[in-house]
């Protein structure tokens, strides 16, 4: 009986060391690629083709997820260099990119595409704005205006150098229309703004009116001249703290590929030719 015994322990033994070094690939060696979740930080004007592109991304790269915040690019900015998990940030400027990469969050970031601001008014149109008479509207204290702010968001700081470029050519333009102005925390909040009537003119990405449009939003699109107008850059880097720097990569390459670039210019944007 005691043979017996001892020969039933040896079996436990090695049966249960077998069992542990079987797992260990489990538990530590099979934290790749198949069990990834890919945290993305976009600018809030960025949803419908981002996630367009990560399902493509998804689908080549089986198990592997993806995690979207979708905010403001300067809160999105913030929230990195308080620690927030993030692996690839897509903002709406390169400014935001340039403080994280003095401050060491990541080494390099690429322009991957472009977009233009215009102006909308709800469809009643209330105020009469054309593309004819549209600065003389922006100056017009009794027209309501929305905006994002310039300080928190990069559409914002867009609209203010817009503005800036309109006193160039009308002097005192610039106070007059910031004066009456009502900046928001960012882009996303002049949306249900404008389509609620409660401003009578907005400015936006023409990306982003072009996706109220598809979406039914009662709102009429105006032009804005590129004599006044701004190009926004929208970059992409990966974050040096991310652990999936193989899969960032990844996506990167999607971003700027033919697939890519169809989503992005579908969705109102002028994809950038190279990741250069």
């Amino acid at each position: 009986m005691k043979k017996n015994t001892a020969v039933n322990y040896t079996v436990i033994f090695y049966t249960g060391l077998f069992l542990i070094l079987g797992a260990i690939p489990i538990l530590y060696g099979n934290i790749s690629a198949n069990a990834a979740t890919l945290k993305i930080m976009a600018a809030d004007a960025l949803p419908k083709p981002v996630m367009e592109i990560g399902n493509i991304f998804k689908k080549e790269h089986p198990g592997v997820k993806i995690d979207y915040n979708f905010m403001g690019a300067g809160v999105l900015k913030g929230d990195i260099e308080e620690g927030a998990p993030c692996d690839i940030f897509l903002s709406a400027n390169g400014k935001f990119q340039r403080q994280l990469k003095r401050k060491g969050f990541l080494n390099s970031y690429s322009v991957f595409a472009y977009d233009y601001l215009a102006a909308a008014t709800p469809y009643g149109n209330p105020s009469g704005v054309t593309k004819y008479n549209l600065i003389s509207k922006l100056m017009d204290p009794n027209v309501t205006l929305a905006t994002s702010s310039p300080h928190a968001d990069p559409a914002g700081d867009y609209t203010w150098k817009m503005f800036e470029k309109i006193d160039k050519t009308i002097p005192g333009a610039f106070n007059k229309i910031t004066g009456h102005a009502n900046h928001l925390l960012d882009a996303a909040l002049v949306m249900p703004v404008l389509k609620s009537g409660n401003a009578d003119l907005g400015i936006l990405y023409a990306s982003q009116l072009l996706e109220l449009k598809r979406s039914g939003a009662k709102i009429n699109i105006i032009p804005i001249s590129k004599k006044y107008n701004t190009k926004a850059k929208f970059t992409a880097s990966v974050l040096n703290r991310s652990k999936y720097k193989t899969l960032d990569e990844d996506f990167i390459r999607l971003l700027f590929s033919k697939k890519g670039k169809k989503i992005l210019k579908y969705w109102g944007f002028s994809p950038a030719a190279s990741s250069k």
